[in-house]
């Protein structure tokens, strides 16, 4: 099976960044290629240092370009030419370790800033897409794929460029020094890079595996922690920790592997330099050259193969980490260019909502379905209306509610405002107060779930929302009032308190309209009695859409629409609805658990 290659990994990688950050790229490339040159001098530096040691009088030329003078006594030679080793390898290791510094700081700023330019996206998503996902995708996208393009896949190109210019550096030196031992560590290099070219593909399924085994074993330990009352209490404590552990091994087997493999090019260049060296000695020795004479260029070989091992190392290492990545990179790289559109949601600041909600001829499926949830729904909503929206489990309301939300789109037919504005508009979500049956509650404070994302909370708002939600009398009971905190989800609090929390929490914008999916269906009749007091109380100068569980809820709307099978079964009011039934007792209205009275 072939694999994506490099260059094209590195495409991709390249299109994700902003003009800004490849200029940043380019000048750490220029930062490691001055290091990589500084690398090179010290190398230089020491192989004059080593024929020195064998002649002093050689160093004598070498010094008198440097304007120190002439007939310097050879202990003074040395001594200049010691000094000049220290200070040039100083200085190296203070601008390597800046390269370092610049080089992680500058791609972990790169790495966060991109994570919050993917979570706009997602933000900009389709809603449709969320409900075809687990929530642990996206999580392992920003936290996992993301993390390790920068923090494993660009460090990773960053350190080969920089070896690579060290690398052809060192090895044109000992190809000045003497050729043919060039030629035998370049045969020797090419049979290496053969044995890598054969290796690299299976670092890329390697990566394969692991992304998988990551986003399933971290799905599985979410729904461990989120679902672990009802595991506990079924006796499922064993189904769900194999399920964690399966992927769990598989995950730790893999990296077990890749790991071994990584040290395994090491080895092998340890080999392969001792090899060089005693071959090196062995063709000196042949050439006859002496003891004497051998030793500058075995110092500078010295130096070069100790500088050189852990370089090409680290460069069959690097190589590695990356083909690893590159499923992380594809990943990513499609999750940026599709998961987000602008066309979403608009912004239309001009935007209000004066007369009704229009809609004409409403058509919609799912993704991944062929099937319509909902088909040929026209009604107009007025303003200051009153609406009712009842029907058995599947019949479409929820849906209808998130059309009108403007989060689902109808693949045909129209949704307007006035009969001019969109409801996929920010302007339109800013005017509703939505209150859906299942809330997601934050681990914080009771008023920083109803003012939900603020940072300055408004006192004067926070307050009506409590007494329009009844919670006034529950939060007197606690210690900490509205500083007490809830919990993660909720936890810590009943379904009813819950509930209340979310309908505070719409009415906390003061908005425009309000729309209650089934928000009272966790609270007892008595408190849904007094909280449809106050939502009656507060809807006096809003629009109100509202799916009920019982039909008693419904008693104060203008209009009732029973919906069955994604259509409009009819439009009607309380009193005509009850008198029907009373008429017809229908089973269909008698039994339904979304018509108790």
């Amino acid at each position: 099976m072939s694999t994506p290659s490099i260059i094209s990994a590195i495409k991709k990688l390249k299109s994700l960044l902003t003009r800004e950050e490849k200029l940043k790229w380019v000048w750490m490339m220029a930062f490691a290629f001055c290091t990589s040159l500084l690398e090179v001098m010290t190398a230089t530096i020491i192989v004059i240092f080593a024929q020195v040691l064998n002649q002093p009088a050689t160093g004598q030329k070498y010094l008198s370009k440097l304007g120190l003078g002439h007939a310097l006594a050879p202990n003074r030679i040395v001594f200049y030419l010691a000094l000049m080793v220290g200070i040039i390898y100083l200085i190296k290791n203070i601008v390597a370790a800046v390269e370092v510094f610049h080089q992680n700081l500058t791609i972990q700023k790169m790495n966060y800033r991109f994570k919050d330019k993917l979570l706009h996206r997602y933000a900009e998503a389709d809603y449709g897409i969320y409900l075809t996902r687990n929530s642990s995708f996206g999580l392992q996208v920003i936290s996992g794929d993301v993390e390790q393009m920068f923090s494993s896949g660009m460090i990773a190109i960053a350190s080969i460029l920089s070896e690579s210019v060290i690398f052809v550096c060192l090895i044109t030196m000992i190809i000045y020094m003497n050729p043919s031992i060039a030629l035998t560590i370049f045969g020797s290099g090419a049979i290496l890079g053969v044995g890598v070219v054969l290796v690299l593909p299976r670092f890329y399924r390697f990566g394969q595996r692991l992304q998988e085994a990551a986003l399933y074993s971290g799905q599985h330990l979410l729904q461990f922690f989120h679902a672990f009352k009802e595991i506990i209490l079924l006796g499922k404590r064993k189904n769900f920790i194999e399920a964690f552990r399966y992927h769990s091994q598989k995950k730790s087997h893999v990296q077990g592997i890749q790991t071994a493999l990584n040290a395994l090019p090491r080895m092998v260049i340890e080999v392969l330099f001792m090899g060089l060296f005693v071959t090196t000695v062995a063709l000196l020795c042949l050439g006859h050259n002496t003891p004497m004479q051998m030793l500058g260029i075995l110092g500078g070989y010295l130096y070069a193969g100790f500088r050189l091992m852990p370089g090409l190392n680290r460069i069959i290492n690097q190589l590695n980490i990356f083909k690893s990545i590159i499923p992380c990179i594809e990943r990513v790289h499609h999750e940026y260019t599709h998961i987000g559109k602008k066309e979403n949601y608009l912004s239309i600041p001009e935007l209000e909502f004066q007369n009704e909600i229009s809609l004409n001829n409403i058509y919609f499926q799912y993704l991944n379905t062929k099937t319509d949830a909902l088909s040929d729904i026209s009604i107009n909503i007025k303003k200051g209306e009153c609406l009712g929206i009842a029907g058995e489990t599947g019949s479409g309301k929820s849906t209808l509610v998130d059309i009108i939300l403007g989060l689902l789109k109808p693949y045909q037919g129209t949704i307007l405002l006035d009969g001019l504005y969109s409801v996929q508009a920010y302007q339109w979500h800013q005017k509703i107060g939505y209150v859906p049956q299942s809330i997601y509650l934050i681990d914080d404070t009771i008023e920083a779930n109803i003012a939900f994302g603020e940072k300055e909370i408004d006192t004067e708002k926070l307050n009506a929302a409590i007494d329009g939600a009844q919670l006034r009398l529950f939060i007197h009971q606690l210690p900490m009032a509205t500083k007490t905190i809830v919990g993660e989800r909720g936890i810590r609090l009943s379904g009813g308190e819950r509930q209340r929390i979310a309908i505070a929490r719409a009415l906390y914008r003061n908005p425009e309209v309000l729309i209650f999916d089934e928000a009272t269906s966790a609270l007892d009749t008595e408190t849904e009695e007094r909280l449809m007091e106050t939502i009656h109380a507060v809807s006096h100068h809003r629009t109100v859409i509202m799916i009920a569980h019982r039909l008693t809820t419904l008693k104060n709307c203008h209009r009732i629409m029973i919906m069955e099978k994604g259509k409009i079964k009819e439009i009607t009011q309380y009193q005509a609805l009850i008198e029907n039934k009373k008429r017809t007792a229908s089973p269909s209205l008698t039994n339904s658990r979304n018509f108790i009275s």
